[in-house]
């Protein structure tokens, strides 16, 4: 599983907006707007976003391991913020 997010982060920088948004959102329970809404307000690259999401993902790291990775992405932390406000 974590092979499919780690392919998807490598190809988030050279894809359009639109198909970003798409796949992004086919790959957690967030919809389109929430994904742009989440991109905007974090002002985190969709190569960062999908990094983040790579690391959430990862279960070869612990719950440290994975803050700490996120910590040093470019609006690692707002967007996770942004995408936890969704859940809550």
């Amino acid at each position: 599983m974590a092979y499919k997010f780690d392919v998807f982060a490598k190809a988030a920088a050279k894809m359009a907006d639109d198909k970003f948004t798409i796949q992004f959102s086919s790959l957690t329970s967030l919809n389109d707007d929430e994904v742009e809404a989440i991109i905007k307000d974090s002002g985190i690259s969709k190569a960062d976003l999908a990094k983040v999401l790579a690391e959430v993902k990862d279960a070869t790291n612990n719950n440290q391991a994975k803050a700490a990775a996120i910590n040093k992405i470019n609006g690692g932390i707002s967007a996770l913020v942004g995408i936890a406000a969704k859940f809550l």
